[in-house]
């Protein structure tokens, strides 16, 4: 599968959760100095918070334990109040996969997992998980936190939502694929002088509906048109420096516009990237761009042989402007059956309250917060969440401002969820700001 450059924004958008690094002598002083709450607790809550105490406190036993202790870095130390040990492995192909343990509350699930390899060195710090599945949970994300080259594990941290359909459930985790040996080459210098490429003639275009094939980039909105020229296929055949997954296959100026075909190598996995311009100003133009296959007849087709890009150069001084290139190839591409099954457990410490808030495309009716952060329940266009801007505002006078941002449909409602990396206790919240309106938490 090849990505343009807008599905590799989102990519890396999603795969960013920041943790700090882990000092067991705070973490204990942190959570004996959390004062107590004026209200009444329930009893399985005080229950819950003491085994709680009681796990951190015996925090040079968790750093004992093998798996667990790696993950201390990683894991905000106030996190560990809240983290569920789970530690349960299965082998296959000589790699072992173990799940190390969870953090969970009603939107979002935190997984942390090892896989080793016990025979080769097929994982390293490029590891990235191609193929998995938790059930019951959806919209997953994964990310590499830690690599140990002496013993060939690789720490991943597994982001999902649903994670009120987890709460004390038994659940499978499986991974069947994953890639490694990651090759990334930024800021190629493709060598192609712009004043080179030729106009195109109309007798050498194929002209199609956009309607009916896959594209991204902003240019297909600002065309406004239902149709495109673009190249015939296999004209050319130039090979980049170091690229041996893909060539440019035709291109040239067509109304207007830079087209650059490509045709990408069937045989690899997940190989993907793209062209930009770069100018004098180190300023980068991005491009659309169209993916096709070609039927026997030479017809363009849906399908995904081919990716074009396109560039609006009318206004561009291509005299200093430079072809480049940023392109991602992994060597190494590894199958198996890993699955293991375990119960997911709940943060109790959660709260929910009503609203009615009117930030222009969004209505937000109801808001809820847990350790793990704040979410936003309400109708409209959840577009609009890049111009939401969410406070937390502590009993001790600080404040936490949420940045990380997850939004997803649940039948007609829209859940917009800001992370945090820290976490909220939330007993300790006095109220919460969204864009300059507070709500006072009963």
């Amino acid at each position: 599968m090849n990505y343009d450059y807008d599905e590799k924004i989102i990519k890396d958008a999603l795969n960013t959760v920041e943790t700090p690094d882990f000092d067991i002598l705070s973490n204990i002083k942190n959570n004996m100095q959390i004062p107590k709450e004026k209200k009444q607790i329930k009893k399985p809550i005080v229950i819950f918070i003491t085994a709680c105490l009681i796990f951190i406190l015996s925090a040079s036993v968790f750093a004992s334990i093998p798996g667990l202790k790696d993950l201390l870095p990683f894991i905000n130390n106030n996190m560990l109040s809240f983290f569920q040990p789970i530690q349960i492995s299965c082998e296959d192909n000589g790699i072992k996969m173990e799940v190390i343990g969870t953090v969970n509350d009603d939107e979002m699930a935190l997984i942390y997992v090892n896989m080793q390899d016990l025979t080769g060195d097929r994982i390293d710090e490029t590891l990235d998980i191609y193929d998995y599945f938790l059930k019951g949970a959806h919209a997953f994300t994964s990310e590499i936190i830690n690599y140990d080259e002496t013993t060939k594990t690789a720490t991943i941290k597994v982001q999902a939502n649903g994670g009120k359909k987890l709460n004390g459930k038994r659940i499978s985790f499986e991974i069947t694929s994953f890639l490694s040996d990651k090759h990334v080459f930024d800021n190629l210098d493709t060598g192609i002088d712009l004043f080179e490429i030729k106009e195109i003639p109309k007798s050498e275009v194929n002209t199609i509906n956009l309607e009916d094939f896959s594209r991204g980039g902003t240019i297909f909105e600002e065309l406004n048109q239902n149709k495109i020229n673009i190249l015939k296929p296999g004209k050319m055949k130039i090979h980049l420096p170091e690229i041996d997954f893909m060539y440019i296959s035709n291109m040239g100026y067509i109304d207007g516009r830079l087209h650059i075909q490509t045709k990408w190598s069937e045989d690899n996995i997940d190989d993907h990237g793209y062209f930009y311009l770069d100018n004098i100003n180190d300023e980068k133009i991005y491009p659309g761009n169209i993916y096709y296959g070609v039927t026997e007849s030479g017809t363009p087709e849906n399908a995904r042989g081919y990716v074009e890009y396109i560039f609006d150069v009318q206004n561009l001084d291509l005299e200093n402007t430079n072809l480049k290139g940023y392109f991602v190839s992994n060597g190494n591409y590894i199958t198996g059956n890993w699955k293991v099954s375990f119960k997911m457990q709940s943060v109790d410490e959660e709260k929910s309250l009503p609203c009615n808030i009117n930030l222009d495309s969004l209505q937000i009716n109801n808001i809820s917060i847990s350790p793990l952060g704040v979410t936003l329940t309400g109708t409209g266009d959840e577009k609009g969440n890049e111009n939401i801007d969410v406070a937390v505002n502590m009993n001790d006078g600080s404040v936490r401002k949420l940045d990380s941002v997850i939004s997803r449909r649940e039948n007609d409602k829209i859940k917009i969820k800001f992370t945090s990396d820290l976490p909220l206790y939330v007993s300790m919240v006095d109220s919460i700001d969204i864009n300059g309106t507070k709500v006072e938490l009963e």
